[in-house]
């Protein structure tokens, strides 16, 4: 009986090492974000300055962009009693312990798919401009992968489980619109396990997802629409996740880019069927990708960029990288002889054809400490944030 609790605490720590792994990536690829902390888009000129004008605490459920933003909200309230000199370096300090326990929960025993390990890394391996790291306002891309977990993880059977798993859904169902997308899935699991948590799940995923729906609706759409290209729409996609992943920014015409996502699409669908007795839960973490993938097609209209633009928008194509790697380790852990090697040697090609990015460059140097100054004056002053040629008014911080 000795051997159950080491093994069980060597589990766990191999867990922890691997949640720290992938933390590390993250802090060593844009290493420029902790050592030179600057407010990125949002986390700078909504949530730190709303935060500041209405108190933070009674700003947590605003919607913006038709959506509800708990996570990034609730950070900057916190940070609204912080000195102003370290505040970005808090909401990126916070974006990497949120991104570290996503990394942790992707390797529960509870999950059925193997290689939750490898997806936990991939949050800091995948190829990417690094706009969804170590920033409040595009954390909600990296929570989205333990929301879209959480609907293929095996009934919880504590109460301490169902607890942690209600608070979960909660915390990552008010950040960002993924709620919407997963309520298919929650309810394709409750009919499918007619498990009484399950139907719990469910429900409690359509109320949150119902919390969203005032500001969703309410959310003006743009007057004139550009006619939809579906082909040169494929090839982004497939340019994006797939081409991106194992050629890096080779370049690829519009024909090859689109049947690269539709080839593997069609490879993928049939092989994840036949095995879905070993590879539980790879199915709807498929429809997951495929879904974030519609849904945001439909918002940012990618068929109206350019085939070798790829540094536009990168965040819409990050779950989908993930889930992508996370779907053939796990096909590549339960396989054997030359399907394995085959696994094997397109992830070694896709590390040699990213190697050359694997580093984010330093962005330009905001000097936030000299608008610091002016700020705690109480004077009203513009203040340069990232991307660069940004900025936000702060209207000066009154004497605490």
């Amino acid at each position: 009986m000795s051997g159950v609790p080491s093994a069980w605490a060597a589990a766990r720590t191999r867990r922890l090492l691997i949640a720290f792994a992938a933390v590390a990536l993250v802090a060593v690829r844009k290493s420029d974000s902790l050592l030179n902390p600057q407010f990125w888009a949002e986390d700078g000129a909504l949530f730190f300055i709303e935060a500041e004008g209405y108190g933070g605490w009674f700003d947590l459920f605003r919607a913006y962009e038709g959506y509800l933003h708990f996570i990034p909200r609730f950070i900057a309230a916190t940070a609204t009693a912080l000195p102003l000199e370290i505040v970005p370096g808090f909401y990126a300090g916070c974006a990497l312990a949120v991104t570290g326990m996503v990394a942790w929960w992707l390797q529960s025993p509870r999950i059925p798919l193997p290689g939750g390990w490898v997806a936990a890394l991939a949050i800091g391996a995948v190829p990417h401009t690094g706009e969804v790291w170590l920033t409040t306002s595009n954390l909600q891309w990296i929570t989205a992968l333990g929301l879209f977990a959480l609907v293929i993880v095996r009934d919880a059977d504590t109460a301490t489980s169902r607890g942690g798993e209600l608070g979960f859904l909660a915390i990552t169902g008010l950040t960002g619109p993924f709620i919407i997308l997963a309520l298919p899935m929650f309810l394709w699991r409750a009919i499918e396990r007619r498990s009484r948590w399950s139907w719990i799940l469910c429900a409690s995923a359509g109320i949150i997802a119902a919390c969203h729906l005032p500001s969703l609706l309410a959310r003006t759409q743009p007057a004139e629409v550009v006619p939809w290209a579906p082909w040169h729409h494929l090839a982004i996609a497939g340019r994006r996740t797939v081409g991106t992943l194992f050629f890096g920014h080779l370049e690829l015409n519009e024909m090859i880019a689109a049947l690269l996502g539709l080839g593997f699409t069609a490879i993928i669908i049939p092989v994840l069927w036949q095995q879905r007795a070993r590879l539980k839960g790879g199915l709807p973490l498929l429809f997951a990708a495929l879904v974030v993938l519609a849904a945001t097609g439909y918002k940012a209209r990618p068929d109206t960029w350019t085939l070798s633009e790829l540094g536009n928008g990168d965040r819409y194509f990050f779950i989908p990288k993930v889930i992508l790697l996370w779907l053939l380790a796990a096909l590549a852990l339960t396989s054997h002889g030359r399907v394995r090697i085959t696994l094997v040697a397109a992830g070694v090609v896709a590390l040699a054809a990213n190697a050359p990015r694997f580093f984010i460059p330093p962005a330009p140097d905001q000097h936030w400490s000299t608008s610091c100054e002016l700020i705690a004056r109480g004077q009203p002053v513009w203040v340069p944030i990232l991307p660069a040629d940004s900025y936000m008014l702060h209207p000066g911080r009154r004497p605490r």
